[in-house]
């Protein structure tokens, strides 16, 4: 009986164990079934690579998301696309994490310690020779080092006491104000002299704001540029904005002077079809003139300090219609063209016909 009960018991074990081999068996082959389903899903291979897989997944996600408006939109097969690609995933981070538990761990010999090889002697290490030599050349460094801290602890208590002073504090404002030439730097330790002299205590408006008009002040330009050009004109220096504005009415007037002289190659006015066409051709040769004048003013506008010194852009419209309203100055050229083609016979035939009628009637009057 206790053989049978034995026998019962490994045989129960062992049906038990292989129950348990079926069941992890089906697992895999479903688990395996499941993948190759979402790779199907996917549209993609099994083999396939993690960057490809993304790409598939994000094209299908564009395709069937709810809310991308295409006639493929679907949120049911959105979600199975989801699921699929989740599964992937966890999938080979786990594949992942068993091959790198499988491969065999590698020992990493770490050498924290390096040798002193800058030393030469592990006592003494001070010049060269025997150990009593070293020993004495040691002490006389360690003595020669104790002088220098002490004295360099008395220049730092004298640097303390004399920064307390109105002459040291003077002296390290003026080291704190950093300046990248050598020249404003000179004009700044002579301002910091001149004012430690007192010579700037009885200048008028000391302690008072300085008189701003911003009604004339450019909102373009910072207070600092409006003082600078304002001192500057003071002084007799033109600064940038003068010199445009020169430019500027040069040109303006070097421009009306280059269509007057252009305006007497036409006739009188009302031009005909010919003159109107080549005025028109004349005003167009202008155009890259004025862009050039009116590129000049916009930056003399941004750079004058003064609102009321700003200029509007000039029209050629407007300049090629003061310049054809003055008469021509000398004769069209369409009629010295007629007049050196007219046949000189005939025009003498006229001026002999035209005499001898003139005649008949003065000598009637007379």
């Amino acid at each position: 009986m206790l053989k049978f009960n034995q026998y019962s018991k490994k045989s129960l074990e062992h049906i038990h164990c292989i129950s348990c081999w079926e069941f992890m068996q089906i697992k895999r082959f479903k688990h395996q079934h499941n993948i190759k389903k979402c790779y199907q899903t996917l549209e993609v291979a099994e083999d396939c690579e993690d960057e490809t897989l993304k790409l598939a997944f994000i094209s299908q996600a564009k395709r069937f998301h709810p809310d991308s408006g295409t006639s493929e939109a679907d949120a049911t097969k959105f979600s199975e696309i989801e699921a699929a690609y989740r599964e992937i995933r966890k999938s080979r981070v786990k594949e992942t994490k068993e091959n790198s538990t499988n491969l065999p761990e590698v020992e990493e010999f770490d050498i924290k310690h390096t040798a002193p090889q800058h030393r030469h002697y592990l006592m003494y290490n001070v010049g060269i020779g025997t150990p009593s030599k070293r020993q004495k050349l040691y002490t006389i460094e360690k003595a020669q080092k104790a002088v220098d801290n002490v004295l360099e602890h008395r220049l730092k208590k004298l640097q303390a006491e004399e920064r307390n002073t109105l002459v040291g504090m003077d002296k390290q404002r003026a080291k704190d104000i950093k300046t990248r030439f050598g020249m404003d730097r000179l004009v700044e330790d002579l301002i910091q002299e001149a004012m430690n002299k007192g010579e700037f205590k009885d200048l008028p408006g000391t302690g008072k704001p300085l008189k701003e008009n911003t009604n004339t002040r450019n909102p373009y330009v910072d207070f600092v540029t409006y003082k600078l050009n304002e001192v500057l004109i003071e002084n007799g220096f033109s600064p940038e904005w003068i010199q445009l504005s020169k430019e500027i009415r040069e040109d303006i007037q070097n421009l009306r002077k280059r269509l007057i002289s252009a305006r007497n190659n036409v006739g009188y006015l009302p031009l005909n079809f010919a003159d109107e066409s080549a005025w028109k051709k004349i005003v167009d040769n202008f155009k890259s003139e004025t862009k050039r004048i009116n590129s000049k003013i916009d930056k003399y506008n941004l750079l004058v300090p003064i609102l009321q010194k700003q200029m509007f852009h000039i029209k050629l419209e407007e300049l090629a219609k003061e310049a054809l309203s003055t008469p021509p100055q000398k004769t069209h050229t369409t009629t010295k063209y007629n007049s050196k083609n007219v046949n000189p016979d005939v025009s003498t035939e006229k001026d002999g016909l035209f005499g001898a009628i003139f005649s008949i009637f003065n000598n009637k009057s007379s």
